[in-house]
């Protein structure tokens, strides 16, 4: 290798010089004339080419950034208190087993599935994530890393995967973030092993979802809810964003459904009210509009208003109408009290002596005397 050519002091292990022969890619120079362009081999179980043509110049730079579009919970609300849980394999103080506390959370699971793997070859846990796609309408997004992807593939056509099943899950795959070298690329390997449930709690750890890392393999996970899932939440987009889409259908050979456009339904609107079949007084509409008599023709409305003379008018005439006949009314109940007051002044007026004080009964002088009271009461005197 160049690094004995180079004199530079040996810095990788056997394993290490072993992986990167395995994986390195060489740039390749084709094309005749104007055409010519470097590319870069495709890694083991990658799907085409990698997009790195060059060091610093890659070819394609700009790309779709892929949706989530089968759902996603809606986020940026407090989710609480940190709460942590620790399990291990073998396990402790009468714990769980590892493999059932990842079950356990995918059973439980009602909105969302977000699982970032090295391996997934686990037939139970593959099979709890189909039915909670299939039976539930759970959203299932799985990002794996490259390598994966074949092993992948065959345990889930050993569970007859149907167009049921995929209907609510996305797969997609992706490398490490590579080191371009002059001479090729060093791809590098996808080692976070982590699972986001419903966007409210989150298992990470050193655990891969294979039967060999169940059994044979010491692990330790960590199941964390509160305001640190947002921190995975957003990890995951970015993963899901720079990755690359596994075609299951294609894959497995199923004829995929087609999309369901939602349709629009033209609703008629509705025409509005006219100003005349409004029965509200407070409507902002023109001042020289009014309600019409007709429906107001009842003998209710005639009690509210006072209208007894059974006029059909509109509701304002009505109401302008009682006003004027109650200045009337209070005008004539002034004049009676004003008559009968100079009446029995009149009465009161004539000579004391005049009167027989022995005809007088008892009762005829206390009615004077109230009479008195209630006269000068009347004009603002009072008695001594």
């Amino acid at each position: 290798m160049r690094l004995k050519e180079d004199n530079i002091k040996d810095f990788l292990s056997a394993r290490e010089i072993k992986g990167i022969r395995k994986t390195f890619q060489e740039y390749q120079y084709e094309g005749d004339g104007d055409g010519d362009k470097w590319e870069c081999e495709p890694a083991a179980g990658s799907r085409g080419d990698s997009g790195v043509h060059s060091t610093y110049w890659p070819q394609l730079s700009d790309t779709e950034v892929p949706p989530l579009d089968i759902g996603w919970p809606d986020g940026g609300f407090y989710k609480g208190v940190c709460r942590v849980t620790v399990y291990s394999h073998p396990p402790r103080e009468n714990g769980p087993h590892i493999k059932q506390v990842v079950r356990s959370l995918i059973q439980e699971s009602s909105k969302l599935v977000a699982i970032v793997m090295d391996l997934l070859t686990d037939l139970q846990i593959l099979q709890d994530l189909l039915d909670a796609a299939s039976k539930r309408s759970v959203p299932v997004y799985i990002v794996l890393e490259a390598t994966g992807i074949p092993h992948f593939l065959d345990m889930c056509s050993r569970l007859q995967v149907t167009a049921t099943h995929l209907r609510n899950i996305r797969v997609r795959m992706l490398a490490g973030c590579g080191l371009s070298l002059s001479l090729g690329k060093l791809p590098g390997s996808l080692c976070t092993k982590y699972m986001l449930v419903d966007a409210e709690k989150v298992m990470f750890g050193s655990y891969s979802f294979t039967w060999t890392s169940s059994r044979t393999d010491r692990n330790l996970v960590t199941v964390m809810t509160g305001q640190v899932v947002d921190m995975f939440d957003n990890h995951f987009r970015e993963l899901y964003a720079a990755s690359d889409k596994v075609d299951l259908y294609k894959e497995f050979h199923i004829p995929q459904p087609p999309a369901v456009t939602p349709m629009r339904i033209a609703v008629p609107q509705k025409p509005p009210p006219l100003a005349s079949a409004s029965r509200f007084l407070g409507d902002p509409r023109p001042n020289h509009l009014k309600v019409p008599a007709h429906k107001y023709h009842n003998p209710k409305y005639s009690l509210v208003v006072g209208n007894s003379l059974g006029l059909t008018r509109s509701l304002q005439d009505l109401s302008a109408l009682r006003e004027s006949m109650a200045r009337e009314s209070q005008l004539k109940i002034g004049q009676t009290a004003l008559q009968a007051s100079s009446e029995k002044l009149d009465r009161i007026n004539c000579p004391l002596y005049l009167l027989n004080t022995n005809t007088i009964s008892k009762e005829n002088t206390s009615f004077i005397l109230n009479i008195l009271d209630w006269d000068f009461n009347m004009f603002g005197y009072r008695s001594a």
